[in-house]
């Protein structure tokens, strides 16, 4: 299990200082040796021998209890690493006492004690570990020349020393220091280069074009889900090692024909793609493809079209209707006071455009107010009541259209605009089907928790070749129509988060509205 991390410091901390502790149990054994084959010689003044095995035993036994606190990790980081060097500090002094002519040499070891003090609590508390070792060390010869064993001229030695342990102590508090902002750089500048991984990664996964990274030999190094769905890839693909032959022949064989800044047309089940080659400057000669969808890209061209065309004509057709009711107007006057047959035709024609001008005004008008939706409740008896008004206002007899939905359904749509979507739907019906009875058929049903309204006909249906233009714009095979009924219907379907299409009939036309029903 891994060991829960302290505030303040890292995992790095507490393994240096596990090496820390590692050389100290090193030196304790490395004393421990020295006692045992060399406390009866002369290296050690009279009776000290047995001193400095006992004082390098504690040393090796204090070395051993820390080791636990390391793996505990307790008490605190600092605390920790204070107590071992205040240990360093007073056991080299114990046995700096037990011989004169290991002194020199067991004093130096202080320094290493204190350069890895600095390095490892990052330069904290460097100079005061120093402090301390030079107190010691003086006190340590200050008792000895008390004691006779040392002469005053030994300070001069002592105090070299002493400058060292601060020299050391400073020069590990500058490196850490520095070692320390340099790390703190890495670290941001590797978050930021997580951070743009991440973005990328996002852009990469939502963009609505696939991206394929593909080296000189072929060999895919990387395959946006967009880019596997576009060439209708499902086997999984291995970076690195699947060549992109195993999945888009055609594909691999024109990318090493296509040149930087060239394009090509690529058809796949899913879709036509236009192909552009974005080369990587690699010594692979790696290079991305972008894969387009010709569709999207033609829709997202109509979609700002239509929004242009939409903004022009809502201008248009608000300057329009004042003339256009004056004209109106004058025609009904003009159709009252005459008496001429050929007048009266005259006058009739001018009523019938100015009718056939308003109502395309009206349906723009319509069109350019679709987002201001206000929805509400509608039944199986709401929606009859609605179908048999515009059935009258169409003059279309009572049995020519037949109705068949369930008694239950309930769902939720703005009723201004479903009755401009009926009212086309109908209008179109009648005017195509063999006005009889049970000419148009209105049914309704339930799929899961959507609901279909379907409207056909009996007439002659819609030639193949204009189904595709069936909710273009402007686009009518009626010379009276004024081509944007079904587009209108369709853009209020959206508006309301439902959807109408053209369904194939083996005779007449067919209409489905589908949308989401409500309890």
């Amino acid at each position: 299990m891994p060991r829960p991390p302290t505030p303040g410091y890292f995992a790095s901390h507490w393994r240096s200082l596990d090496y820390f502790n590692l050389y100290r149990l090193t030196l304790a054994l490395a004393l421990v040796f020295t006692g045992l084959i060399f406390s009866d010689s002369d290296l050690f003044r009279p009776d000290a021998g047995e001193r400095f095995k006992a004082y390098a035993y504690t040393y090796l036994i204090i070395a051993a209890l820390f080791v636990l606190g390391i793996r505990a990790r307790w008490p605190g980081f600092q605390i920790q690493l204070t107590a071992h060097i205040t240990a360093d500090i007073f056991f080299v002094i114990l046995l700096m006492a037990t011989s004169e002519r290991l002194a020199g040499g067991l004093g130096l070891l202080l320094v290493i004690s204190i350069a890895s003090g600095g390095l490892v609590g990052s330069g904290r508390l460097s100079l005061l570990y120093a402090a301390m070792a030079s107190i010691a060390l003086l006190l340590q010869h200050g008792f000895s020349v008390l004691g006779g064993s040392q002469q005053l001229e030994g300070y001069f030695q002592i105090g070299l020393l002493c400058a060292g342990y601060f020299a050391i102590g400073w020069l590990a508090h500058t490196l850490t220091k520095r070692a320390l902002h340099s790390e703190t750089l890495a670290q941001q500048q590797a978050d930021e280069l997580a951070l743009l991984n991440r973005i990328n990664a996002l852009a990469i996964e939502n963009s609505p074009d696939g991206l394929l990274a593909v080296r000189g030999d072929g060999i895919v190094r990387h395959a946006s889900p967009r880019a596997l769905a576009l060439l209708s890839v499902t086997t999984p693909l291995k970076p690195g090692i699947t060549p992109l032959q195993d999945y888009s022949p055609e594909l691999a064989r024109l990318a090493q024909q296509l040149s930087p800044g060239t394009t090509f047309t690529l058809n796949t089940p899913a879709a036509q793609l236009r192909v552009r080659c974005i080369p990587l400057a690699t010594p692979d000669n790696s290079r991305v493809l972008v894969l387009e969808d010709q569709s999207q890209a033609e829709q997202a061209a109509q979609r700002l079209k239509l929004a242009a065309l939409g903004r022009l004509t809502a201008n248009i057709a608000h300057e329009i209707r004042n003339p256009l009711s004056a004209i109106s107007h004058a025609a009904q006057l003009l159709h009252e006071d005459t008496q001429a047959p050929a007048q009266a035709r005259l006058t009739a024609i001018i009523e019938n455009n100015a009718r056939r001008l308003d109502r395309l005004v009206e349906e723009v008008l319509t069109l350019n107010r679709r987002d201001r939706l206000n929805p509400v409740s509608f039944d199986a008896a709401a929606l009859t009541a609605l179908i048999d008004e515009l059935r009258q206002t169409e003059e279309i007899p009572a049995d020519a259209v037949i109705v068949s939905m369930p008694d239950h359904m309930r769902f939720q749509f703005d009723s201004d605009h479903l009755r401009q979507i009926l009212w086309n739907l109908l209008r179109n019906a009648w005017r195509f089907s063999h006005k009889q009875a049970g000419s148009i058929r209105f049914s309704a049903t339930i799929v899961g928790d959507s609901l279909q309204f379907e409207i056909a006909d009996d007439g002659p249906g819609v030639a193949s070749e204009h189904r595709g233009n069936l909710f273009e714009p402007f686009f009518t095979t009626d010379a009276q129509g004024t081509g944007l009924g079904l587009f209108l219907a369709r853009e209020l379907a959206e508006a309301n988060h439902a959807a109408l299409d053209y369904v194939p009939a083996s005779g007449g036309a067919c209409f489905r509205l589908s949308l989401r029903g409500s309890e």
